[in-house]
């Protein structure tokens, strides 16, 4: 009598193989796009923390000194620092207060016609520049920057 044996065949171990190769083809660009997405959320999410603390500084800011340049560009080049700095000026706008101190990243925003509050603000995590704040972002921007240097905005041009 002849005993029969037990276990998978050479081939059905090879479909088995092959289903879960597909099956992982299928999933892993899906998986980087959600972790795109999720990325550009979180940076528009602290693009929007420092359009807040901005609008607060600059109220501050007024009732300080009465004025704060209007279309103007404010940076924060120094990470871990709310001082923004106005381009081609020595007028500051420290939103420490508003964001945290631990608020990482780079960040800066423009001002309105009227000097009286922000017209929208951007955060990355690699230095800003003034040409780089100069344009409000849409959401194809946002998203297409994040293949060089990634930039949030908030609120997106659309």
């Amino acid at each position: 009598m002849r005993r029969k044996a037990k276990g998978f065949t050479l081939i059905e171990l090879i479909v088995v193989i092959a289903i879960i190769g597909i099956l992982a083809a299928m999933l892993v660009p899906s998986m980087l796009a959600y972790a795109k997405n999720a990325r550009i959320t979180q940076y528009n999410s602290n693009a929007r923390s420092v359009y807040e603390g901005a609008q607060l500084g600059i109220t501050d800011v007024i009732i300080a000194q009465g004025t704060v340049l209007p279309d103007t560009v404010y940076i924060c080049s120094a990470e871990g620092s709310g001082v923004c700095v106005a381009d081609g000026s020595a007028d500051r706008c420290d939103i420490t207060d508003y964001i945290g101190e631990d608020f990482a990243g780079y960040f800066g925003f423009m001002t309105d016609s009227g000097g009286t509050g922000c017209v929208y603000a951007m955060w990355s995590n690699s230095p800003l520049t003034a040409a780089e704040l100069g344009t409000q972002m849409t959401s194809g921007d946002v998203k297409s920057s994040f293949d060089t240097v990634p930039i949030g905005c908030h609120p997106l041009d659309e």
